[in-house]
């Protein structure tokens, strides 16, 4: 499970350093952390950051070069994410970027239109939006104006990989998908009553499938994270679903094949240990790779072969017990852009840890948490193995994860393993502190009502900070199923609405037990500070919320995240019951008022033990019906002072980033260890790091140029 960046407006060798190579939008090298540039009309529909990663070159030379391999593997999965995300979505990217690297000749409005188009297609991996899940079109640009550059990149030299159809074909085609906003309108349609599977618009299914076809296929094929579902034909003609895996020789098998080259490459240099052993009857000691962390990278290499998910279910608990200074993820795992709520979406990323002193007593404290949560006593867990806990930098996100970037995880998903072994949770620093001090500013002046400014500068980042990592270490690992289900597993009863209960249900373990006299305890807040900011966390976690809607197209609430936010605001601002809190309106605006941060609490309370209810008992319909009363509507009047204010501020309603980029030092002299180092650099641009992501994604070289 991931936690959603809530927007704020965070001698003798010779020795080569490879660069990438010289690009359209090519400036002059300089390091580039912060606000790079803005999209859309007024800047407002995303924000793109450079992020740094300091503390890499303290590394040591060996958990570099683990980093670089490990990094290599997240890039070359990358595309995997558009074929995912739909049918068209690579072929998209392709096209377009073809034409910006063969554009002479292609007059400037052209490519202005071109240029925003591409860069919101690379963030979002695809013609959908990563949150709304709503298909978005260009805006400066026309499909003749398209057409015409296309023709004019192709006597440039332009390789758009076309087989068995012309040119103009190939962009007749793709018309519709890039410029028709009424064609295949939504990504992931999760609305209750109606067929989810044919009419969400992603590539998990193809087109003409219906959920009566998924229905009819075998019960471990509907069950199965990594798998695709193709339209065939029986002998009868009758349609039928076919499930295709993710693996080499299956589905994205290209990729595949690549990003497990990279992770062979990285075996080579996983972290050792001292080991005592006897031979000839005299004990020597011996320096042998981690055997946690060498069989998790062996695990996830065999599952991309095979395809078989016990594997991978094994590489998670390996990769559960591994504690490397240098991690990673690599696979298939979050369920939301799949309508059934079943199958996984590629992410990688590769990140070292960082300052996790608190959060390690957060984790350590973990059963005592358990003990005060407000459910039934039968759904709380007796043993609580405590989690894994690290704070890190990020160095690279791609698919799922990037480069629009969760603020941390919490995984694995699978319940029987989170019982037994616990799970990993991970705060990304680097991405949860990148922001615009200027948009924080207009945020809270415009935002918050003149009373509750000066709390929210003082302690909305503390808030926000503790709603992610109580959400991550004590939210997604607690509670149980209730004994009736006998092993059955509450994500596969409850279905599509299990991801925004899920997620809701951990945000409201952290509003809950925020109170908690422990948190003081481990060095959260001073006593002193602490009812003030749990305030100050209410008021932006639910005046967050209350924003958000002015980032929803429609009048329906489709991201997991949003849902259970927008739940949580409904809830507690009923207008039959008071919970202290109310959604006023001061000179024509809507605002989040906190009279009663107790009475708050008590609702939360509530509602959190509605939602474990309903997952200990694997009740759909009660789920379903609760998020179709408070998480699913739109509120018209909310969303429009909301988008009205954003919009005059010019507020990005998204934020994307640019990675740190690992650069290869090579030494030719060695043909058995070419890589000498690996240093970190912060000088690219949006479109060079996404441009190299495409070039690097398809080579085997150490240092592609």
């Amino acid at each position: 499970m991931k936690t959603k960046l809530a927007f704020a407006l965070a001698a003798g060798a010779v020795l080569v350093a490879q660069s990438p190579a010289p690009t359209p939008a090519q400036t002059p090298a300089t390091s580039r952390v912060g606000e790079l540039e803005r999209l859309g009309e007024g800047g407002r529909d995303l924000m793109i950051l450079g992020v740094d990663a300091p503390g890499f070159d303290k590394l040591k030379t060996t958990q570099r070069k683990y980093a670089y391999f490990l990094y290599r593997a997240a890039i070359a999965g990358n595309d995997i994410a558009y074929f995912q995300n739909h049918r068209s979505a690579y072929e998209i990217k392709e096209l377009l970027e073809q034409i910006y690297l063969h554009h002479a000749g292609v007059d400037a409005a052209t490519m202005e239109g071109l240029e925003e188009y591409l860069k919101l297609v690379w963030a979002h991996h695809g013609q959908y939006g990563h949150t709304s899940h709503l298909k978005f079109v260009p805006r400066l640009l026309t499909f003749k104006q398209l057409e015409k550059a296309a023709k004019q990149a192709a006597k440039n030299g332009a390789e758009f990989g076309l087989k068995r159809e012309s040119l103009e074909r190939h962009l007749a085609r793709l018309r519709p998908q890039i410029f028709d906003a009424k064609v295949e309108s939504i990504q992931v349609n999760q609305v209750i009553g109606v067929d989810v599977v044919a009419t969400s618009s992603n590539g998990l299914y193809e087109p003409g499938l219906t959920s009566k076809e998924i229905q009819a296929a075998s019960a471990e094929a509907q069950g199965k994270l990594n798998v695709r579902f193709q339209l065939k034909k029986d002998k009868k003609g009758r349609k039928v679903a076919e499930a295709e895996e993710f693996k080499i020789g299956g589905a994205y098998s290209d990729q595949l094949e690549l990003v497990t080259y990279w992770l062979e490459k990285a075996l080579g240099y996983v972290d050792n240990e001292q080991v005592e052993v006897v031979k000839d009857g005299v004990k020597k000691i011996r320096f042998e790779p981690v055997p946690h962390q060498r069989k998790a990278l062996v695990d996830l290499i065999t599952y991309f072969q095979s395809g078989d998910e016990k594997i991978f279910k094994d590489h998670s608990v390996a990769w559960l017990k591994t504690n490397s200074a240098v991690d990673y993820l690599n696979g298939f795992y979050e369920v939301y852009k799949d309508p059934r709520a079943v199958i996984g979406s590629y992410e990688a990323n590769v990140s070292f840890r960082s300052d996790s002193e608190k959060i390690e007593k957060l984790s350590q404290s973990a059963l005592y948490f358990e003990g005060k949560m407000p459910w039934q006593e039968s759904w709380r867990r007796a043993k609580v193995e405590p989690p894994i806990a690290s704070v890190v930098n990020v160095i690279v996100e791609t698919g799922d994860s990037g480069p629009m970037s969760p603020a941390a995880y919490n995984l694995p998903n699978y319940s029987d393993i989170r019982k037994e072994f616990g799970s990993k949770n991970v705060v990304l620093l680097n991405i949860e502190g990148a922001q615009s001090a200027k948009v924080k500013e207009q945020t809270i002046q415009a935002f918050y009502l003149p009373e509750d400014q000066d709390l929210i500068t003082k302690f909305g980042d503390l808030g926000r900070q503790w709603t992610v990592y109580m959400h991550e270490v004590i939210g997604h690992g607690s509670g149980q199923p209730d004994a009736k289900l006998n092993g059955q597993d509450p994500s596969k009863l409850i279905g599509g609405t299990y991801s925004a209960l899920e997620e809701c249900r951990a945000d409201c373990v952290a509003l809950y037990q925020f109170f908690d006299p422990k948190i003081v305890e481990i060095g959260g807040v001073s006593v002193a500070d602490q009812l003030t900011a749990a305030k100050a966390m209410y008021l932006g976690y639910l005046g967050g919320q209350l924003r958000a809607n002015g980032l929803i197209q429609g009048d329906t609430v489709r991201e997991a995240h949003f849902r259970g936010r927008q739940l949580v605001l409904n809830y507690l601002t009923q207008p039959s019951t008071d919970f202290g809190v109310a959604v006023v309106n001061k000179d024509g605006h809507f605002f989040v008022q906190v009279t009663d941060v107790a009475k708050a609490r008590t609702g939360v309370s509530e509602v959190l033990t509605k939602l474990q209810t309903f997952k200990s008992n694997g009740d759909k319909e009660g789920a379903d019906k609760f998020f179709a009363d408070f998480g699913t509507k739109v509120n018209k009047d909310w969303q429009a002072d909301s988008k009205g204010r954003m919009d005059a501020l010019n507020l990005p309603r998204e934020r994307a980033f640019v990675f740190p980029q690992l650069v290869p030092v090579i030494d030719l002299k060695n043909d058995r260890d070419m890589l000498k180092d690996v240093l970190l650099e912060t000088k690219e641009t949006f479109a060079e790091q996404m441009l190299r992501f495409s070039r690097w994604g398809k080579s085997r070289e150490i240092a592609p140029k």
